[in-house]
């Protein structure tokens, strides 16, 4: 169980429902264990593990979250993170079928690809390694079952990044579409992992369209990022959100609430998730 004086809170993390390993329940544990007070999964496209991660939470002893991550058409990087949601939204339930099918279609051109390239994976093969929610990193998955790469990150340096053979670009909603949807099912934006867009105008684009947090603490920015990250929040009124991006073994993204904060944002975090 989580300490008391733990001021860890994660915000950002999968599960089998999407690319995730582990199932939602695992998935808490996994966070209890490394002293997590507050974790939201965020799954993508997907709120179906919630209630399973939920009850496993009440078990422990502390609070889960429903969250989600919305990919976006505008790059592989370009995700929107929700929190404060309604699991029962029926327009939620809606759209995120219709981004799945948007996913859907993107695979089926990946995998035509990849046979054009010698490269045998079929559908079924990637049906078997997640219950919902499907994207590049189970075509990665399925490659390293078949033998034909050792792990996801080779599966994507070799075939699945832009310049490689498998690659197709996004196919979701734009940024203002996931926003909105987050916003109909009454919870707020974060944009994900911003450390890789660089472009202030972008931002402030998506401020315009309701975003309301910067996800500032992430395991890829460095000191220097967090510190511009921070200015940038302030400038444009968004609350510093904080995440693990954690994935489950064998994925590279393993360590869950590897990411503690300062007393002053957590009782603003937690304020805000109230």
């Amino acid at each position: 169980m989580a300490s008391e004086s733990s001021n860890r809170i994660d915000l950002h993390t999968h599960s089998r429902y999407s690319d995730g390993t582990l199932d939602p329940a695992e998935v808490v544990r996994r966070a209890s264990a490394h002293q997590v007070k507050v974790m939201a999964l965020t799954d993508h496209d997907s709120i179906s593990g919630f209630e399973q991660a939920r009850m496993e939470g009440e078990k422990l002893g502390f609070r889960v979250l429903c969250g989600i991550e919305i990919n976006t058409c505008e790059g592989d990087l370009l995700h929107v993170l929700g929190y404060g949601i309604r699991p029962d939204s029926a327009a939620l339930k809606t759209r995120l079928e219709e981004f799945r099918d948007r996913r859907h279609k993107r695979l089926y051109a990946i995998l035509e690809r990849l046979r054009q390239h010698s490269v045998d994976i079929s559908w079924e093969d990637v049906r078997q390694v997640s219950q919902q929610t499907l994207g590049r990193p189970h075509v990665a998955d399925a490659m390293v079952k078949k033998g034909i790469v050792h792990s996801r990150k080779e599966a994507f340096d070799r075939y699945l990044t832009r310049g490689k053979p498998g690659y197709v670009e996004p196919m979701g909603p734009t940024a203002q579409e996931a926003i909105a949807t987050i916003r109909e099912a009454g919870g707020w934006a974060s944009l994900a992992h911003p450390g890789a867009i660089n472009d202030e105008t972008s931002l402030k684009r998506l401020v315009e369209f309701g975003l309301e947090g910067l996800e500032v603490y992430y395991p890829a920015h460095t000191q220097a990022t967090i510190a511009k990250l921070l200015m940038l929040a302030g400038t444009y009124r968004l609350m510093p959100t904080v995440g693990s991006d954690f994935h489950g073994p064998k994925t590279g993204r393993e360590a869950i609430g590897c990411m503690e904060i300062g007393p002053q944002l957590y009782e603003r975090l937690m304020e805000r998730l109230s």
